[in-house]
């Protein structure tokens, strides 16, 4: 099984795909979700607009406080009923199915494994096949995100991949295995995510809040 499976490249495109960053270093993968997938949680549905970040706008960024995201702002994230979030007119057309999980009181945002790669694909017939490879290969993996959602905001906290990295070592020492059968990722079935997820609150929510991204919604006068 190979290792590495979210770098700097991948996450470029998985950020883009939901608009949360260019410049986003890390992802947090599971091997099963931590729950049964639920219905797409209406909070989440509508246009928003990226207000805070760590490092979101690069170095011609304009200030946080421009909030007049235009039709092509790559900011901007769209996310309809059905849970698929869609790519800035900007960029080449794509979407992604984002499903909505549920443990302990916190719900989650998960992006499929094979999602993921159909970003790192180039043309159509290679995203098809990357899909089709990465379904048949890890069925069940996910990049976990954490989100809060109100009527008017939205914060998505992408994880500390710091922190992941230091739970796999400690697991990989316990349980020496050959390094390329070492998954980077929480291994476990969904109750044994949700105890590593509770055991564990420091992947999520760290107090400088560097991995916490927030949104606000854009109003329909302003699309």
């Amino acid at each position: 099984m190979p290792t590495h499976l979210c770098p700097i490249v991948g996450l470029r495109a998985l950020a883009a795909a939901i608009v949360l960053s260019a410049s986003l270093g890390g992802c947090l993968m599971v091997e099963n979700p931590p729950s049964a997938a639920m219905a797409c949680d209406p909070a989440l549905v509508g246009e928003w607009g990226l207000v805070k970040g760590e490092g979101i706008l690069g170095s011609s960024a304009r200030a946080a406080e421009d909030t007049d995201f235009t039709a092509d702002d790559e900011r901007r994230l769209r996310i309809d009923a059905q849970c698929r979030a869609y790519l800035p007119a900007k960029f080449e057309s794509r979407q992604v199915e984002l499903r909505v999980y549920k443990a302990d009181g916190h719900r989650y945002l998960g992006l499929d494994f094979a999602d993921v790669w159909v970003l790192l694909a180039g043309g159509k017939g290679e995203a098809e096949a990357a899909r089709n490879q990465a379904a048949k290969d890890y069925p069940n993996v996910v990049s976990l995100l954490r989100y809060q959602a109100g009527p008017d905001s939205l914060s998505v906290d992408v994880g500390n991949t710091d922190q992941l990295k230091r739970i796999v070592q400690e697991r990989n020492a316990e349980t020496p295995v050959a390094e390329a059968d070492r998954p980077d990722w929480l291994t476990g079935d969904a109750k044994q995510i949700r105890q590593l997820l509770r055991a564990n609150p420091q992947l999520f929510s760290l107090p400088d809040g560097d991995t916490v991204y927030r949104f606000k919604r854009i109003s329909p006068a302003a699309r």
